[in-house]
């Protein structure tokens, strides 16, 4: 019987340290009728401790922690003091307990050094970085993260067990410090770790390291990638109960598709709120604020900001302080108050030693100020030095309400379907009185604004129909469009709209898709005569692109146009893109790109093979061998013969 239970013991590490909780929580419900008199049985329920803490739930993990560290009084084994201190400081971060939280981590780190075991103290350093990141420590972690592992490196095949999760706690202090690159880069490394595992084991080595890799995806403003990122994490954590995790991943897919499509993502946001504690639930309340903010309900807003103060931990750790503090600064309508709330929030980022963070308050702050041209682009060049782009401002968040402050007042959207925004606010289908004065404005926007003959227009609204009688209904229509675009009656009939008795025209309107073309000619001929800012300013265009233009109008003809420049334009960015991401080995940026061309045509040859020997340099063989069976599908659909595999191509 001892036996049985030592075996499930250690499957209940063993499965919380692959990153499946919800096996480790059933290993140790096995072990429920033991008590806590053996080192192996108070390191298993410490253990599933942390299990139930991954898995959201905090009251079983306290009532566990609390028996473990009772019965480290009559234990002095130092692997089991370290994993249980380990755990209660973890745990105690979560709910808020800071001081309780460093009590026992510093039991851990003592027990360890007691013992004279690196490892031991490489687990406590790991087991705990995390928190300590939140609280504004990341350099110190990354030292100290360096230096245990170092001296643990004499246990080879158990330190590179935990050099995945070493990997992502160092990736995560850096992501803190700014330093995206090197961040990325070790987000990428644990990923790698992962893939080699196979699909069937080393959850946790995948799951957190794709969220890293979305966060910086994210940061950067490249929101494609990101969204790639975290809609994998999502479903690696759901499969192996990860319910932090979770929450974290889908926080970050709801805020990266909060500033185009804030109806989702508000459903992302409540469901990341489900079921986790800590900062993960924090974090999900804020995004869900944030959406608020973005879709015009303040109110809403406001009362996530509430909520999210209220919880436990939410002013123990700099960083989420900091981010409330943000949130509830968009949330003041009085401009000194806003301010005042943001100067708080700079300050405590910088304490936090977030310099990233900071210098995208300083933006924020010098844009709602109306502070000039000049300090703006200061500010914008100092967070560009991170390798933060303009597409960072797209995703929900301070730089999407700080830059809608500067935003024209009516704004335009045909890329991905038919949207208005007034002052930043989507204009809801319910203020709109007539389909007509909307087909009407879709019209003119895709004859690029040009005065266009009102007998043209009226033939495409009401085809078949006398013109003679369908003018009135025109000038109907155009009344109704000019009252839905200024409904205050602020500025001058023919403000946005001019017509004359011949010819009808589009004036001071701000169009996406305008936008994205004139950012998309300029990104090209940065790239065809440097490649050393070429890969952020394709970025920037590509992010720009939202969706063909119209798509809710597939079949309307006189969308053609517009909408087949605005795709050979989003090809040949895609297409650079890639390239820029292969010249500077960025296989995850590559992968990204290459998928998204061939969303765009399924049918490019040299796309497809180089998707394949991508993800086979990656590891990820059974992925690039499904892939090598669709581009064979695909050629034999046009009567094109398959290349190989490009098995030779991939081992050299």
């Amino acid at each position: 019987m001892r036996g049985q239970r030592g075996e499930d013991g250690r499957l209940v590490a063993l499965f919380q340290l692959l990153g499946e909780p919800e096996r480790a929580v059933a290993a140790h419900r096995r072990l429920a009728s033991a008590g806590l008199d053996t080192p192996e049985e108070i390191t298993a329920a410490a253990w599933a401790a942390a299990a139930h803490c991954a898995r959201g739930a905090l009251r079983q993990a306290q009532g566990l922690v609390r028996r473990t560290v009772g019965a480290l009084e009559r234990c002095s084994d130092p692997y089991a003091v370290v994993v249980a201190r380990t755990t209660a400081s973890a745990v105690a971060a979560t709910d808020g307990r800071c001081a309780a939280a460093e009590h026992h981590r510093q039991c851990a780190l003592q027990a360890a050094g007691a013992a004279g075991d690196p490892l031991l103290r490489l687990m406590s350093v790991v087991g705990t970085a995390q928190q300590r990141i939140e609280q504004g420590e990341p350099r110190e972690v990354l030292a100290e993260l360096d230096s245990a592992l170092g001296a643990a490196r004499q246990d080879a095949a158990l330190a590179v067990a935990l050099m995945p999760s070493v990997r992502c706690r160092r990736a995560a202090a850096l992501l803190a410090m700014g330093e995206l690159d090197r961040s990325a880069a070790e987000f990428t490394g644990a990923l790698t770790d992962y893939h080699r595992l196979g699909d069937g084991a080393g959850l946790a080595l995948g799951a957190p390291a794709l969220l890293g890799v979305g966060d910086v995806h994210r940061e950067r403003g490249e929101l494609g990638p990101a969204r790639t990122a975290y809609q994998e994490a999502v479903v690696l954590a759901e499969r192996s109960g990860d319910r932090q995790t979770l929450s974290a991943a889908l926080t970050g897919l709801a805020l990266s598709r909060g500033g185009g499509d804030p109806h989702s993502a508000a459903v992302l946001a409540s469901r990341a709120a489900l079921g986790c504690a800590g900062p993960p639930r924090i974090r999900a309340l804020l995004a869900g604020g944030w959406i608020a903010l973005t879709a015009g309900r303040c109110e809403a807003a406001a009362e996530a900001a509430r909520q999210a103060a209220g919880e436990p931990g939410a002013q123990g750790s700099r960083a989420v302080f900091a981010e409330l503090l943000e949130l509830e600064a968009m949330c003041a309508v009085d401009p000194a108050t806003r301010q005042a709330l943001l100067g708080d929030a700079e300050e405590m980022w910088a304490t936090a030693q977030r310099p990233m963070a900071v210098a995208r308050v300083a933006l924020a702050r010098a844009q709602l100020e109306g502070a000039g041209a000049t300090r703006v682009r200061e500010a914008t060049a100092w967070l560009g030095q991170f390798g933060v782009g303009a597409g960072a401002g797209d995703a929900a968040g301070l730089l999407n309400r700080a830059a809608a402050s500067q935003c024209p007042a009516v704004t335009v959207r045909v890329l991905g379907g038919f949207q208005v925004l007034r002052d930043g606010c989507p204009v809801g289908a319910e203020q709109w009185q007539s389909k007509k004065a909307r087909d009407l404005l879709k019209l003119l926007v895709a004859r690029r604004g040009l005065p266009t003959p009102r007998e043209l227009l009226m033939e495409e609204l009401w085809p078949e129909q006398d013109p003679a009688r369908c003018a009135n209904r025109l000038s109907v229509a155009l009344s109704v469009l000019r009252l839905v675009l200024d409904p205050q009656r602020r500025m001058a009939q023919d403000h946005f709209i001019v017509a004359d008795n011949y010819v009808v025209g589009l004036a001071r309107l701000h169009v996406d898709v305008q936008e994205f073309l004139a950012a998309a000619r300029h990104a090209l001929g940065v790239a065809g005569r440097s490649t050393e800012h070429a890969f952020a300013a394709l970025a920037a265009a590509e992010g720009l692109y939202r969706g063909d233009v119209l798509a809710d109008e597939p079949y309307a003809q006189w969308a053609t146009a517009l909408r087949e420049e605005a795709q050979a334009a989003h090809a040949e960015l895609l297409a650079r893109l890639a390239a820029a991401a292969a010249e500077n080995r960025d296989a995850y940026a590559e992968i990204h790109y290459r998928l998204r061309l061939l969303e765009r045509d399924p049918y490019d040859e040299d796309t497809h093979l180089a998707l394949v020997r991508l993800l086979a340099a990656a590891s990820r063989h059974g992925e690039a061998r499904r892939r090598y069976r669709m581009y064979a599908g695909c050629m034999e659909e046009i009567d094109v013969v398959p290349a190989p595999f490009p098995v030779r191509q991939i081992r050299g």
